[in-house]
């Protein structure tokens, strides 16, 4: 399918942090380097069990955050992952923010929320 890389703008109490992740849509959740969330000043409040692509399942810290994408800033749950993991863009961050993947451009579209 190829991959949509998304640049967005970690924001916490003490500053903001820009990083490029891969838009994943079958991660629920972003994820991000544990050197970027505490940069930012965010502190992991939850922790929620995980399925690995692998079929391990790890506990991840969440943290909650604003997070920026093409201007559209909103509060989400990031996963707070080890310093040398890649940062992904997970469905729930892209659906809070109005977002989906184009299949064929590899592009974020905006799309509205649904309610059903």
């Amino acid at each position: 399918m190829g991959q949509t890389l998304v640049t967005l703008t970690l924001h916490g109490p003490r500053g903001s942090a820009q990083v490029e992740a891969l838009a994943d849509t079958g991660a629920t959740f972003t994820k991000l380097p544990r050197n970027i969330v505490e940069r930012v000043g965010l502190r992991a409040g939850y922790e929620v069990p995980v399925q690995l692509g692998d079929g391990r399942t790890i506990t991840r810290p969440l943290a909650l955050a604003e997070v920026e994408i093409q201007n559209v800033r909103r509060p989400v749950l990031v996963a707070v992952a080890d310093n040398n993991e890649q940062p992904l863009a997970g469905y729930t961050t892209l659906e809070a923010l109005g977002f989906k993947v184009n299949p064929v451009t590899h592009a974020l579209e905006s799309t509205p929320a649904i309610e059903y």
